[in-house]
């Protein structure tokens, strides 16, 4: 792999074995790819990072939070960029990593992301203008241990984030990440049910309930604030059938946090 920048790209693989051959060689410009790869999933898809030339570790899958902390303890490099097997940089962005890596870069740097649903891109339903904080110092931050939506935070702090502009705080980088994780309907619902119930663990954990009227109100007030406030009707039936989706993942997390809630059984 031919690389030059001193960047770790830290990865998590289970059954992504045509996103794993189709990424990786666009990552040749990091010294070292890191894949943190499920065993319960297709063996092809470790083999195809291992033959592309990725540092591939074998974890089961236990959240977001702790494979990712796992993967960054195994990177080397003094910066990492965080990213996801469905998603791909665009032409001309590896130029502009480079110049963000000097010895006077802040401590991260948000990139923008657009991501695809169904294969259009959703320019509304709170989506636009997403900025992700994906490239950083490796001795500055750290993952917590959320099941799902992961974040990173100082090392050494609860979290946080200064505002852009203090001593050692987050940039904003020139560089789009393009996301393509809704390309079937199949894989939409998939991956509905997954994060509402890892929302729900997660929301459990952090110690909060739910009443009837958190299933009743929540999902149809997520679908009002998507596809009204924020403009969802805008993206046509794309947008209709997403922002549906989101009610419905909002229903399934809120009802199994109801289920979490009651009575002795309930576990943590």
């Amino acid at each position: 792999m031919s690389a030059d920048l001193p960047i770790s790209v830290l990865l998590l693989a289970r059954d992504e074995t045509a996103d794993v051959t189709a990424l990786l060689p666009a990552l040749r410009f990091a010294r070292e790819v890191v894949v943190v790869w499920d065993p319960r999933g297709e063996r092809a898809t470790r083999d195809a990072a291992e033959r592309l030339g990725a540092r591939v570790f074998e974890r089961e899958f236990e959240g977001f939070g702790a494979q990712r902390r796992y993967a960054l303890a195994h990177c080397t490099q003094p910066w990492v960029l965080w990213i996801d097997a469905d998603e791909r940089l665009r032409a001309g962005d590896t130029d502009r990593l480079a110049a963000a890596l000097g010895d006077s870069a802040p401590d991260g740097w948000f990139l923008g992301r657009e991501t695809s649903f169904l294969g259009r891109r959703i320019r509304y339903c709170g989506w636009q203008r997403e900025r992700v904080l994906r490239l950083f110092r490796r001795e500055r931050w750290e993952f917590d241990d959320a099941p799902v939506h992961e974040e990173l935070r100082r090392v050494g702090a609860p979290g946080g984030m200064e505002a852009p502009g203090a001593s050692g705080a987050i940039g904003d980088l020139p560089v789009t990440l393009d996301h393509h994780s809704y390309a079937t309907w199949k894989a939409c619902v998939d991956k509905m049910c997954r994060y509402a119930e890892a929302g729900a663990e997660k929301a459990f954990r952090a110690g909060r309930r739910a009443g009837l009227l958190d299933v009743a109100l929540r999902p149809p007030l997520r679908f009002l604030r998507q596809y009204v406030l924020q403009l969802g009707f805008l993206d046509g039936a794309h947008g209709w059938l997403l922002c549906a989706l989101a009610s419905s993942q909002v229903f399934l997390k809120y009802a199994s946090l109801w289920a979490r809630s009651r009575g002795p059984g309930a576990r943590a």
